[in-house]
């Protein structure tokens, strides 16, 4: 489920191309729901807080893509094009919110539930290519997710070991847990969610001098530099990196 860049258009089209594909048009009109099916292809617990964040994010995905287009300012004719099909999606996630079958889910805007061969699954991929020529921004690989999946749950256990005031271990172990959840999410919620929380997280350390001195009296200081000059080198994306990796030390006082 990776595709080659990353837009709200081509995360719900990998999905929906995920779901088909573990449920095809025959096993989607077994009696599971299309809410019971998204989660399952997804890893998530449809009951738990994670998974309702999960099916959320999809469920929130059509708008983010007609908001998109439209945002381009194309030519009527153009956008039109690019909208087509999409307010079909749109009915698709009330009928999944609605915990309609997933053969009905499906139904809204794929005859006979093939979703691969829908208008509008092929309208995602046109406006995903188009959304990309406007703002290029390529898909985390798996070995980048686990990487940070791993640098993240490595920094947490550090932080729960260390010796440092409630207040500070708790503000530290709240982002670092936002920012796992945004890594293990960015199939849905893309790599701005990413981006998003780490910058959230180096913000809230800033913003917290109080958090800082206890991580130097820890011995963390030096530690947390480098984790965050790792994290910021795996998330940023072309030659701005290496701009973003010196804000990243300004930020921490080194």
């Amino acid at each position: 489920m990776t595709p080659t860049y990353d837009s709200p258009a081509a995360r719900l089209r990998e999905v929906l191309l995920a779901v088909h594909g573990s449920f095809p048009s025959k096993r989607a009109q077994d009696p599971i729901s299309g809410w019971q099916a998204f989660a399952q292809v997804l890893g998530v617990d449809q009951h738990s807080a994670g998974g309702l964040h999960a099916l959320a994010g999809v469920t929130g995905l059509p708008d983010l893509v007609i908001d998109g287009i439209r945002a381009l300012g194309e030519e009527p004719e153009e956008e039109e094009h690019l909208l087509l099909h999409l307010d079909g999606l749109q009915n698709a996630m009330g009928s999944l919110i609605a915990r309609n079958s997933l053969y009905q889910v499906f139904s809204v805007f794929a005859p006979g539930g093939e979703v691969p061969k829908s208008a509008a699954v092929h309208s995602l991929a046109s406006a995903a290519r188009v959304l990309h020529r406007a703002a290029p921004v390529h898909t985390m690989s798996d070995e980048d997710i686990a990487r940070l999946e791993g640098l993240i749950v490595d920094l947490m256990q550090e932080v729960g070991a260390a010796k440092l005031p409630a207040s500070a271990s708790l503000l530290l172990l709240h982002h670092l847990h936002a920012l796992l959840q945004a890594v293990q999410m960015v199939r849905i919620y893309g790599r701005h969610g990413v981006e998003n929380a780490f910058d959230a997280f180096l913000g809230a350390v800033a913003r917290r001098p109080e958090t800082a001195e206890p991580l130097h009296e820890a011995s963390l200081m030096e530690r947390f530099r480098e984790w965050a000059t790792t994290v910021n080198g795996i998330i940023s994306v072309g030659t701005g990196a290496a701009g973003l990796g010196q804000q990243v030390m300004r930020v921490l006082g080194s």
